[in-house]
């Protein structure tokens, strides 16, 4: 029998309720901001926007965070596997709504740079673009 103890995201500083709780009260002030041309609602893996000036192409875009992925990072001091992993998540968040992966946008925030962290990150993000064509 094993005695390992389950790890949740609350373990880490995630709370689902809270989240849950913050993108329902932001719903209606992001709905504002809609044209015709969205297709997808907040909550939606990626945004869906359709271009009526062509033949019926819609770009689906996705921005992502590694969250709680960083903690390992930082305690194992390998930082390039979470660029990859960013590039991973967004591509699966589009893919799921049928999209193929064009371009790859997203940032990088730091409470303190350190340049060696940063060029690791985006090669891990370099390798997940090439990897995702």
């Amino acid at each position: 029998m094993s005695t390992r103890k389950a790890v949740r995201y609350r373990d880490a500083g995630v709370d689902i309720d809270e989240a849950d709780r913050a993108v329902s009260s932001i719903k209606k002030l992001a709905r504002g901001t809609f044209n015709k041309n969205v297709l997808t609602a907040i909550g939606s893996f990626g945004a869906s926007y359709q271009l009526r000036k062509f033949s019926k192409p819609v770009l689906v875009s996705s921005a992502d965070g590694v969250g709680t992925k960083l903690k390992i990072a930082f305690l194992t001091g390998r930082h390039d596997t979470v660029g990859e992993d960013l590039v991973n998540h967004c591509v699966n968040d589009i893919a799921v709504q049928g999209a193929v992966p064009l371009f790859f946008l997203d940032y990088f925030a730091a409470g303190k740079l350190d340049a060696e962290v940063a060029a690791s990150v985006v090669g891990g993000i370099a390798r997940g673009c090439r990897h995702n064509g």
